[in-house]
């Protein structure tokens, strides 16, 4: 069975000192990961805490269904500005990744599948859309990028970028590449 691998890079707007934007990587129980990106609206400090809020509650509940996690996630966002957030759960044991997205969260999928997640208008803590959880069969060797909204998604396009080098430097590369200095940047990179 293969390893997953994985790396982040988050990197606040220029000019300020925190971001707004979150993310974790949790190691699940059972077999797999649970990976989220999460962007609190706006930027500094009260963006920080919505991010922070809703990471903190994928990590600590990273074994429950997405779909609950979300819920979770909106109910403990009301008193805050509130955060867009897409999470990806791996089980490599049935080669199956699940995703659901609330919001302007890209993921992209390295693979020779047609694995095409997307994302449901929305915002934790607003206004919570139906959701939608995506699942699908992967190959091993499959490399799943999610990505906030500072980072521009052309990096999809770009021929040139390296995606064998490990996950955590090509996490740096989309970021330093492809990062909207006018805006907080976050990207995880799971490899399977």
């Amino acid at each position: 069975m293969n390893t997953i691998t994985w790396g982040a890079c988050n990197r606040a707007k220029q000019g300020q000192s925190i971001s707004g934007d979150a993310w974790t990587v949790a190691m699940l129980n059972g077999n797999g990961i649970l990976a989220a990106v999460v962007d609190g609206l706006g930027g500094g400090e009260e963006a920080a805490r919505a991010a922070r809020l809703a990471e903190t509650v994928f990590r600590e509940r990273a074994e429950r269904p997405l779909q609950e996690l979300i819920r979770v996630a909106h109910e403990a966002l009301h008193t805050t500005r509130g955060a867009v957030a897409g999470l990806l759960r791996l089980d490599p044991l049935q080669s199956s990744a699940s995703y659901i997205g609330v919001g302007n969260i890209g993921i992209y999928v390295y693979s020779r599948k047609p694995i095409k997640p997307i994302s449901k208008n929305g915002i934790l803590g607003y206004r919570l859309p139906t959701l939608l959880e995506l699942t699908y069969t992967y190959d091993p060797g499959d490399l799943f990028v999610l990505y906030s909204d500072g980072v521009s998604s052309q990096f999809a396009q770009d021929l040139h970028l390296d995606i064998r080098q490990s996950p955590q430097a090509l996490a740096e590369q989309i970021v330093h590449t492809y990062g909207k200095h006018s805006d907080d940047a976050t990207v995880v990179v799971v490899q399977t």
